[in-house]
């Protein structure tokens, strides 16, 4: 296949469709023209304002058609993007952009104070361009932000900027087993291999509708926006990250917006799943392309009992090191019957073996651990040659020592048919709702926090097969474990925030003096303990809320001071929580109620009140339907 830049891809497909609508993001609408005319116009800038081929781009913006716009543009320079996603605190931004020391900014005029306070020794060199005209920068002294210059400047013609297939297009970061993040450096030609065969594996083309749903922060973005900005089709964006978090909200989304092709992880489609389906909805989806996470048979039996084969079912599989997905395997009504789904076999251009501890080749059938095989893969950790050695080695099988294999650390095993079954991995890393996640490094971050002597964090499945992270503390004085759980927030992404803390006397240990992971208790095991200290419900809200947790959580007692996140709670099941909630009580409160009010006493106090204003505006003459606007506001 002949490597043809993303950005050229891209560009192509404008040419053809340039009245088409690019993206629709249910507040705006851009056409290709538009995008092509927009990006071109950033590139350009940068290339003027003094970036050259290969500098490194922060993008920071929570609008999805700028943030497009600006990945786009930053390729056509020839410039390198690294996407960082806007809801990380503070103090993460800051470790990350430690790790590259950028000097450009693409961002959104909100986050000029965030990137003041993470950058507080930043160069003198530091340019930040705004992508919008929103308040906020006037009457900066420095000369750093190229607001007003950005805004005036209007040259969309076509940057002439040469790129080679191994050049670097972007930095994705990943949790890191050191106690510090990785940056991954992906190559150009290996963006439009994936694309190029999403699109004709799939049959992508004009008037396709595909959802994004993905964080930009994680390279399976890419997949999001250019399968259908090379085709001809329209990306899909929820108008609101609720949307995403409320799977009853997101089915009616995805129903109404007519989409074709959803990329999602496995924890999110267990969700849609779950929710009360109709054999009717869906009636324009085609293709369900799944990964990040094991796809579990009960979640395809329940989903084909109503669909059948009317929606294909695709299982992806690849490590962010080999670019996005390097497997496929597309999903069976026989497979019904597995408890997981295969990975399948690699996909035209890559290979993949299994070794064993030796690195000789596994018979079928035989466990050992996943190597790939691909020029399509990254170029390794940014500024982290020794551990990109350890990971890119040699062939086993090749006596060539430019022919390098990925070594996975995933385990797994292949069938006589060529299929590869994952069986988990060689280390303690975790997959939490698709996010990679190194428990090492949240250990590391909280034995920087005063109160903590020692700490464990390994991860659990919940009822619904969902995985959750737990962290087992010892503690020197009497910290809540709240506020370990807000001081990481604050240092952490969501996803690798625990969500149950168990407070211990010591971590235990083998004779050897090592962690024993194995004999850390369970939640239900603590909760056995702690029984005594159980407050009983004490009204018909509270009793219903106790009812709705104990089932979710799968927890026989809970007290009404409990805090569901140091439960085990998580955001998907969070969901579940509200769902249940309303349909018991007939009250409708926003997914951000449980996390402002995560016990049963408080989330109580808040259904009673807005029932009690309700039956009271009822009383009044005419339904007081002007004052309770009034009382609202």
């Amino acid at each position: 296949m002949k490597h043809e830049p993303i950005h050229h891809l891209f560009s192509q497909a404008a040419a053809r469709f340039r009245e088409h609508v690019a993206i629709d993001d249910g507040h705006r609408r851009v056409s290709y023209g538009e995008l092509e005319a927009n990006a071109n116009r950033l590139a350009n800038f940068l290339l003027s304002a003094g970036a050259q081929k290969g500098t490194l781009v922060v993008v920071m913006s929570e609008k999805s058609i700028d943030l497009i716009t600006a990945l786009i543009g930053i390729l056509k320079a020839g410039c390198v993007f690294v996407p960082l996603d806007a809801r990380a605190p503070e103090k993460r931004i800051e470790v990350l952009l430690s790790e590259v020391s950028p000097e450009w900014f693409v961002v959104d005029s909100k986050f000029i104070q965030t990137l003041d306070n993470a950058t507080p020794h930043a160069s003198a060199k530091m340019h930040i361009i705004c992508l919008d005209r929103e308040a906020g920068i006037e009457g900066r002294e420095d000369k750093f932000v190229l607001h007003e210059e950005y805004a005036d400047f209007n040259d969309s013609s076509s940057p002439a900027v040469s790129s080679e297939p191994d050049d670097m297009a972007y930095i994705y970061f990943t949790s890191g087993s050191t106690g510090r993040p990785k940056g991954i450096a992906g190559r150009l030609r290996a963006i439009d291999h994936f694309i190029r065969w999403e699109i004709e594996t799939f049959q992508i083309g004009e008037g396709s509708r595909v959802s994004q749903l993905i964080s930009p922060s994680f390279d399976a973005f890419l997949r999001d926006v250019f399968v259908p900005l090379c085709a001809g089709g329209t990306v899909c964006v929820p108008d609101s990250r609720d949307t995403v978090l409320d799977a009853r909200k997101l089915v009616e989304w995805l129903n109404a917006r007519e989409i074709n092709l959803i990329h999602c992880v496995a924890s999110l489609f267990r969700a849609i799943v779950n929710e009360d389906l109709q054999p009717e909805y869906f009636s324009s989806l085609k293709h369900i392309l799944i990964s990040g996470e094991p796809l579990l048979g009960a979640d395809v039996r329940r989903w084909m009992e109503l669909f059948g084969e009317r929606v294909q079912l695709v299982n992806l599989y690849g490590p962010s090191e080999t670019t996005m997905t390097k497997f496929f395997y597309i999903v069976q009504p026989a497979d019904k019957q597995r408890e997981i789904m295969p990975i399948g076999k690699p996909m035209r251009g890559a290979a993949a073996i299994v070794v064993d501890a030796q690195g000789k080749p596994c018979l079928p059938g035989t466990v050992g651990e996943i190597y790939i095989r691909t020029p399509f893969r990254s170029l390794g950790y940014y500024k982290q040659p020794e551990l990109t050695r350890e990971v890119f080695i040699q062939n086993p099988l090749s006596d060539n020592p430019d022919d390098i294999v990925y070594k996975t650390g995933d385990l797994a095993r292949m069938w006589d048919d060529g299929n590869f079954e994952f069986l988990g991995r060689t280390d303690q890393q975790v997959k939490v709702r698709g996010i990679r996640v190194e428990p090492r490094e949240i250990e590391n971050l909280f034995l920087q926090h005063e109160s903590v002597k020692d700490v464990a964090v390994i991860d659990r499945d919940d009822l619904s097969g969902n995985k959750y992270l737990c962290a087992y503390v010892v503690l020197a004085d009497e910290v809540k474990t709240s506020e370990l759980a807000a001081w990481a927030a604050q240092r952490l992404p969501e996803g690798m925030v625990p969500s149950a803390f168990v407070v211990m006397e010591a971590l235990p240990r083998t004779l050897s003096g090592k962690l024993d992971r194995r004999a850390l208790p369970s939640l239900e095991e603590v909760q056995a303990e702690r029984k005594k200290d159980i407050v009983a419900p004490r009204t018909q809200t509270e009793e219903q809320l106790v009812a709705i947790l104990t089932k979710v959580l799968g927890i026989s007692s809970i007290s009404i001071h409990d805090n569901f996140f140091e439960l085990g709670g998580h955001s998907l099941l969070a969901m579940q929580v509200m769902a249940r909630a309303q349909e018991a009580t007939g009250v409708e409160l926003p997914l951000s109620s449980l996390f402002e009010a995560p016990t049963v006493a408080e989330l109580a106090e808040r259904i009673d009140t807005i029932r009690w204003v309700g039956q009271n505006m009822q009383a009044m003459p005419g339904g007081g339907g002007e004052e309770r606007e009034e009382l609202e506001l």
